[in-house]
């Protein structure tokens, strides 16, 4: 049996390629949980969801008390085509990171303190915010890059409370964070104002253009977008819209759980239209806490089992891009529904 006959027949729902199936059989000789799977494929949940029924089909892969496995018939092969587990080389210190955030430890403890008490993670909002020690790990890297001391910084969407870790340091000189949960708002806007940090809190949705005074007037955007095309490009947009100009900077997490290359590469060329160039993208960067819903989100049902994750396995890439010009306005309004076909944590 040829993989590539399999990718053709999955590819006519979802873009799967023959590289993704050896990834899928390297996956699974790595691991047999469910989660783990999930991390390790580096394909959209949904796509994987499909991609399991055809193996299935094939005889290839079972599931044993919760457990995916593959078949002898799927090992044999995975034998004849060569396919070895997964190794891994990443930094056990700072997890592929590449940043340190031992020199913040004083703010990281503050932060992971006032974090115990944030509003929970809720579905109506896609929600789901990254460990403590990501979020000092961003607010590091925007240091390190330039992109934060002395500088104007925008937060769009602030469940992971970058807001009140950049100001922890005292490094930026002006944070504002916009966000439609009222809970996160009011959340910050009491932190802020016990720490005395001069956090600016105000509500939008962003499927609206920002207001004027708020449109070119920060050095750095960070967001966290709903992964649809649709949910990037409106957080995107507002994103680019508020920075200064040439030399701005900005960052967001874009994950493969929910997002296939095909998604990235279209993002890509969006923020290239919008000139803006990508200066780094850090893979695994974001790893974030299980979120409360997990029961009802889209994919459950159509996973292969169902048995809540015991540790962290949700991660995306973090991106840093730098504006060449400015972007032209931004205008667009956009839809009540932001979600896609690969659309699998809400």
């Amino acid at each position: 049996m040829e993989l590539r006959t399999l990718a053709e027949r999955v590819a006519e729902k979802f873009p799967v390629r023959e590289r993704d199936l050896r990834r899928t059989f390297e996956a699974l000789l790595t691991t047999d949980n469910l989660w783990e799977v999930l991390d390790l494929t580096d394909i959209p949940i949904m796509t994987f969801c499909e991609l399991w029924k055809e193996l299935a089909q094939e005889g290839l892969v079972e599931v044993k008390d919760s457990s995916l496995r593959l078949t002898p018939k799927g090992r044999e092969l995975a034998a004849f085509l060569e396919i070895t587990p997964l190794r891994d080389f990443a930094c056990p210190r700072c997890k592929g990171r590449g940043i340190e955030i031992e020199p913040l430890k004083e703010v990281a403890e503050e932060f992971k303190a006032i974090a115990r008490s944030r509003p929970e993670a809720i579905r109506d909002y896609d929600q789901g915010y990254v460990l403590e020690e990501v979020t000092v790990a961003r607010v590091a890297l925007m240091w390190q890059k330039g992109d934060l001391a002395g500088l104007n910084l925008m937060v769009l969407g602030d469940d992971d409370l970058v807001s009140v870790a950049a100001s922890l340091t005292g490094a930026p000189k002006r944070v504002t964070v916009i966000d439609i949960d009222e809970r996160l708002l009011d959340f910050i806007q009491k932190v802020s104002d016990k720490e005395g940090l001069k956090i600016q809190v105000l509500k939008h949705d962003l499927r609206y253009p920002l207001p004027e005074e708020l449109q070119g007037a920060f050095d750095t955007f960070i967001t966290d977008p709903t992964e649809s095309f649709k949910g990037m490009k409106a957080f995107l947009s507002r994103s680019l819209s508020c920075l200064k100009g040439p030399g701005s900077a900005g960052y967001f997490g874009f994950t493969r759980r929910e997002a296939s290359l095909k998604k990235w590469q279209a993002i890509q060329k969006f923020l290239l239209e919008k000139g803006a160039v990508i200066t780094d993208i850090i893979d695994d960067f974001n790893v974030y806490a299980n979120w409360p819903y997990m029961e009802s989100m889209r994919a459950w049902e159509h996973l292969p089992a169902r048995a809540l994750p015991q540790k962290e396995w949700y991660k995306s890439a973090h991106y840093r891009i730098e504006l060449l010009e400015k972007p032209g306005p931004d205008t667009e309004v956009f839809p009540v529904d932001l979600y896609d076909e690969e659309t699998a944590t809400v």
